[in-house]
């Protein structure tokens, strides 16, 4: 998982590069023409494109062939939303119906890597309350980006007020519910860890020693260190509750 957050996290920046270099050679040569910005718009997107499809990379290592089969799905979006974005932007092409196929696909792009997230984001110790949040987050954006997709296919023109505004409480619901999740988990973990019994807090503790193995085993790297590191505090871990 580390190598592949390095590889995702260095292509950024190479796009990044050529973005920037391209925009320092036209300011300095004087001449900034369609060409050159298309340059610097297919190379900040592709970056931005490769960071939407690390989320679904970040699966393919899961248990859970569903878990797996939603990255795949993220990754196929992702290369398809930019390739239509290239069609769209380039010339020599039907522009509008370029952007609109480009719209409907990056909205669905959007959609799965949120689920990638909120998903790859879940831990065993999570209780039901954030789970539901989880599960509520993703049917919004779910529903969120059916509802643009409509919209920009042009499958619906004419919106009146009450429907703008009932997608506006949707979208607002959808922001609310996903920036809540990591502070949740987090109060979750806080109270639990000070309160809970012996018992109960040393589960927890093998659980989250648990995921961090699987997470490290799952890294294609070598991790055999930070492995026996987990090991050894299982062991005191349970030399500890012997006691």
């Amino acid at each position: 998982m580390g190598e592949l957050r390095r590889l995702i996290g260095w292509t950024v920046v190479a796009s990044l590069c050529v973005a920037a270099f391209t925009a320092i050679l036209a300011i300095l040569s004087g001449d900034f023409d369609d060409t050159d910005g298309r340059v610097i718009a297919t190379s900040v997107v592709f970056g931005i494109s490769t960071a939407i499809a690390g989320t679904g990379a970040a699966l393919r290592y899961r248990d859970r062939a569903s878990l797996r089969t939603l990255g795949l799905a993220t990754i196929g979006l992702t290369a398809a939303s930019f390739v239509l974005f290239v069609v769209a932007l380039w010339p020599d092409a039907d522009g509008e119906d370029a952007w609109r196929w480009f719209g409907c696909v990056g909205f669905a792009t959007l959609a799965a890597s949120h689920a990638s997230l909120v998903l790859g984001a879940l831990r065993a110790t999570d209780g039901s309350t954030l789970r539901t949040m989880a599960q509520a987050s993703i049917v919004l954006a779910v529903v969120d980006a059916m509802i643009a997709i409509l919209v920009v296919g042009e499958f619906i023109e004419d919106v009146d007020e009450g429907p703008a505004k009932a997608v506006a409480v949707l979208v607002v619901l959808l922001v609310l519910t996903s920036a809540l999740q990591p502070i949740v988990r987090r109060l979750q973990r806080a109270p639990r860890d000070v309160r809970r019994e012996p018992s109960e807090s040393m589960a927890g503790e093998v659980l989250a020693a648990a995921d961090r193995i699987e997470a490290l085993n799952a890294d294609p790297g070598n991790r055999s260190s930070e492995i026996r590191r987990e090991c050894e505090r299982l062991r005191k871990l349970a030399r500890t509750h012997g006691a």
